[in-house]
């Protein structure tokens, strides 16, 4: 029999199909967009034929009559994530929700412990070969087809085709229902500004060349809003929606640079309107393949540079991350966010995020010192890397518990800081000598953050120093040379202990300025040089810098004295002062070629510079003056000769 023959044979209306089903069995409904959804009205209608089905349902994104309590005899809903479309019946105990990897569903079935009697799909019309494609929803489709007895698919023309492993021969299928309709539309919110905000946190981040996956949720959506100055980047995906594109038609998505399946977006199931649809249907750039592909950890790894975000809802001070419930109850589901983390994690620089605002709508804070009642635990403390707020980036991967707490302290909203803090402590989390900034002028000036290309090419991010500094800000010292430390002290110190370095690192932002040039990359930082300025006498800033040794020479003093000049500036200060040993030849070099003109009195063997921005000029120009009782030279004398 050829395959046309077996296709008029199938063909049959919806009530004949659902004839085929069983009181007592349990039916699959084919996902997301891909929900057949005339069978699913036609099965609502079919209720009273039927008693104690389940009904499996991986995501459902519009409402399912089925659903409804006055079905409830006939069906029991199972959902393993839960949408719009099956939240309230969740929460009101119509139906079940099953925490579970998406990544884990096809196992299930394949080893019978999640028997399949009746797959419900929605397919695109036959080729000239009798294969039907599965279209938009690949997920777990081929994986509940094969398992199941009986195969009832709902061919619909406004169905994409689509590549990868998609195809299902016609002789697979055991009934055959021919409806046309629309796909079920579906559309993320447009995020707000501080949405966007933590989005743009997250794209500095992201590399030219990095491999992409954004998971659901406005805020993950939010980032790919944001990537529109990127170059070569990639997609290896469970979840692909319109906002990738956006990103294709930039010229922003290529595959150039993907190692694993290159230049292909891979995807497992598309969640969009119909300029998505469009955008796949017949697309050979496009390819979707099952979860047990795109969702597998060691597949995800082979992507180099992989980048994936997820939502989360709350996160406590350890870095557990609740994902799936508020208030107690279930919210969402886990789907392929371990897996991706996890994968990226793996992935040669690769990169794992997780994402949330610091407040809820209420105004209380989503990091917390321990998860909520009843929230589950969706991330482990040892599976989260980067958390990142609209306040910033914490790196949380191979920190103490200390470390982390105060890592998230930092990026929590300011109203909730000292809440926090103290919570730190009472749980024995932090030192009760833990200095904090001071409320509201702790905030990070994020607007002074500046990248700046070094004489040998390599660059460094120069920015306000952070309490998470602290460590690194300590190494820096502990690597400076004996010499190094006097010129940067004016006296000799053999120990930064730790109270001090938390002083200098947990600042009034508006009393003082420190800087810090970061080297390397997002967990492997190393602090390259420090400025600083300070409200001294008369409100006039006093500014010292110091610069490692690997880094000298390549014009980091400069830069980061450019930065200081330029926020003083901004804060309407008049100059800046500054107290150097005269054989610091370095440091004076740098003070006096900034552009302004240099004033100095030379005391005790200290030279008291003041730096004028009301007096420009295009070549240096030093004016000294002696304290001649004091222990300065008692003639006038050229500054190089100091």
């Amino acid at each position: 029999m050829d395959w046309m023959e077996h296709y008029r044979q199938r063909r049959q209306d919806a009530a004949k199909a659902l004839g085929l089903l069983r009181s007592g069995s349990r039916i699959f409904l084919g996902s997301g967009c891909g929900e057949p959804r005339h069978l699913v009205r036609s099965l609502a209608e079919h209720a009273s034929k039927l008693a104690d089905v389940e009904v499996i349902h991986v995501l459902s994104v519009a409402h399912d009559d089925y659903t409804d309590s006055r079905y409830a005899a006939s069906f029991r809903p199972k959902k393993f994530f839960v949408a719009a479309g099956g939240r309230q019946a969740v929460q009101e105990g119509r139906a079940d929700y099953v925490p579970l990897y998406l990544s884990d569903v096809p196992r299930l079935m394949r080893e019978g412990r999640l028997t399949i009697d009746a797959a419900l799909v929605q397919v695109a019309p036959p080729n000239e070969h009798g294969f039907v494609s599965l279209g938009v929803a690949v997920d777990v489709v081929s994986e509940a087809m094969q398992c199941a007895r009986v195969v009832i698919a709902q061919v619909n023309p406004r169905m994409p085709c689509t590549h990868g492993d998609t195809f299902v021969h016609v002789a697979e299928l055991d009934a055959i229902v021919e409806y046309d309709e629309p796909l079920i539309p579906f559309s993320t919110p447009e995020p707000d500004q501080v949405q966007r905000k933590v989005a743009q946190h997250v794209a500095k981040l992201i590399k030219d060349g990095s491999t992409i996956h954004c998971g659901l949720g406005r805020l993950p959506q939010a980032v790919l809003g944001e990537l529109f100055d990127k170059k070569d980047l990639g997609v290896h995906t469970d979840v692909l929606t319109d906002a990738y594109v956006d990103l294709v038609e930039a010229g922003v998505i290529t595959g150039e640079k993907k190692t694993f399946y290159p230049k292909k977006i891979v995807a497992s199931y598309c969640l969009g309107g119909e300029r998505l649809f469009s955008f796949v249907h017949n697309n050979p750039r496009v390819e979707m393949y099952p979860v047990r592909l795109t969702n597998d950890v060691a597949n995800i790894a082979k992507n180099e540079r992989m980048v994936t975000v997820h939502e989360a809802v709350e996160v406590d001070l350890t870095g557990q991350v609740c994902s799936d419930a508020v208030g107690g109850r279930v919210y969402s589901g886990l789907g392929g966010m371990v897996d991706f983390l996890r994968g990226a994690a793996l992935s040669n620089d690769g990169l794992s995020v997780v994402v949330l605002t610091s407040l809820r709508h209420d105004g209380t804070s989503r990091i917390r010192p321990s998860l909520s009642e009843g929230a589950g635990v969706g991330v482990t403390r040892a599976g989260v890397r980067t958390i990142v707020t609209e306040y910033g980036v914490a790196y949380l991967h191979g920190l103490s518990l200390s470390e982390r707490a105060m890592a998230l302290i930092d990026i929590a909203h300011p109203n909730h800081r000292d809440e926090l803090l103290t919570a730190a402590r009472e749980l024995g989390l932090i030192s009760s000598a833990q200095v904090q900034a001071p409320l509201f002028t702790g905030v990070y000036p994020e607007q002074y953050e500046r990248v700046m290309t070094l004489k040998d090419g390599s660059q460094v991010l120069i920015r306000p120093v952070k309490p998470t500094d602290e460590r690194l800000v300590q190494e820096f010292f502990y690597s400076m040379s004996d010499r190094e430390v006097y010129y940067r002290f004016l006296h000799t110190i053999k120990a930064f202990p730790r109270k001090d370095m938390q002083r200098m690192v947990n600042v009034d932002y508006h009393r003082e300025m420190p800087v810090v040039a970061v080297s390397g990359k997002l967990g492997q930082e190393e602090v390259a040089g420090v400025a600083r300025y300070i409200l001294g006498h008369e409100d006039q800033p006093e500014v010292d810098f110091a610069v490692k040794e690997g880094f000298q020479g390549k014009g980091l003093g400069r830069a980061m004295m450019n930065t200081l000049v330029e926020i003083a500036q901004g804060r309407g200060f008049t100059g800046l002062n500054a107290y150097v040993m005269p054989d610091n030849q370095a440091s004076l070099r740098i003070l006096y070629s900034l552009g302004y003109a240099v004033t100095g009195l030379v005391s005790q063997g200290v030279i008291e510079m003041t730096i004028h921005f009301d007096q420009p000029v295009s070549e240096p120009s030093v004016k000294l003056s002696y304290d001649l009782g004091g222990h300065g030279p008692e003639r006038e004398e050229p500054l190089a000769a100091l």
